[in-house]
């Protein structure tokens, strides 16, 4: 089954009460970076559940993080410009 772009979501469940986090996704390159990281490190990157479409994974919470935006300086910028042309 293919899933629009819109529909291709990922949910990211936490509470303070829980040390672990619940990611579900239907998106497919989520699906692949997750699997990846369930492979590499299985005993804390749990695959919980999956269908066909989606699949949802038990996350340590420390391990999720939001943080700043990058800010770029103005030689960054420059040097951003001159790679795209």
């Amino acid at each position: 089954m293919k899933l629009s772009r819109y529909e291709q979501e990922v949910v990211i469940n936490l509470n303070a009460d829980e040390d672990e986090v619940t990611v579900y996704t239907a998106n497919p390159a989520w699906m692949r970076k997750m699997d990846k990281l369930h492979k590499e490190f299985s005993e804390i990157i749990r695959l919980k559940s999956w269908t066909e479409i989606s699949k949802t994974y038990i996350v340590p919470k420390n391990l999720v993080k939001i943080g700043k935006p990058r800010i770029l300086s103005e030689a960054q910028l420059r040097h951003l410009h001159e790679l795209q042309g």
